[in-house]
């Protein structure tokens, strides 16, 4: 009795964290990483992102899954709900992207989460109290990107639309760097309709 009472309770903080980030990720999206677009291929689009801070983690696994990958997902988001060095709360933003890249040496896959940090906090930004999560300035990018919808519940089903992404920009011939790719999420778990995934290739430069 003792075991499934302390297994309930486990489910239950489990479920109640994964219901507070639901309602931070529904209501608190209203701001979203610029860019521009410059231009649109037959089923992608080519976008240049101004230099922006993001914060992020990462992990290395020899086999990704979004369960894995998920496992950023909690140390950004105490982040931004008050573990950084000032007890700030940041507002969720859009998209959370996870960069994908494997390591040639070892087969490993290395993933990076990162949450975009909103303006405010651009230029003067907490820093983090668990030392996993670090900031990250990227520069100025230029990524080509297919949007699709629905939920992405699987890492095969983001490698699939990558693969697709990939297909284009070949008989494209844009000039693509295949060595990573980022998936972009841009909804809540609780939205239903109109989703929003994407997948990023950068371009060579």
């Amino acid at each position: 009795m003792k075991v499934a009472a302390a297994l309930s309770l486990l489910v239950a903080v489990q479920l109640a964290h994964v219901h507070l980030a639901e309602a931070q990720f529904e209501s608190e999206v209203d701001e979203m990483a610029p860019y521009e677009i410059i231009k649109k291929g037959q089923d992608y689009e080519e976008r240049y992102y101004p230099p922006a801070r993001w914060v992020c983690h990462s992990k290395t696994s020899m086999r990704p899954t979004m369960s894995r990958m998920s496992q950023s997902f909690f140390p950004l988001f105490s982040y931004i709900t008050g573990a950084n060095d000032r007890g700030s709360k940041i507002q969720m933003t859009a998209p959370v992207t996870t960069m994908m890249r494997q390591e040639p040496a070892t087969s490993s896959w290395w993933s990076q989460m990162c949450f975009y940090l909103p303006e405010a906090h651009q230029a003067d930004t907490p820093n983090p109290e668990n030392p996993e999560v670090y900031l990250e300035d990227r520069p100025a990018m230029i990524v080509f990107t297919r949007t699709t919808g629905g939920f992405l519940t699987k890492a095969a089903q983001w490698k699939y639309q990558a693969t697709l992404l990939k297909e284009s920009l070949l008989n494209a011939k844009e000039p693509a760097d295949f060595s990573t790719y980022y998936m972009a999420g841009y909804d809540s778990p609780m939205k239903f309709l109109n989703r929003r995934n994407e997948i990023w290739y950068m371009k060579k430069m």
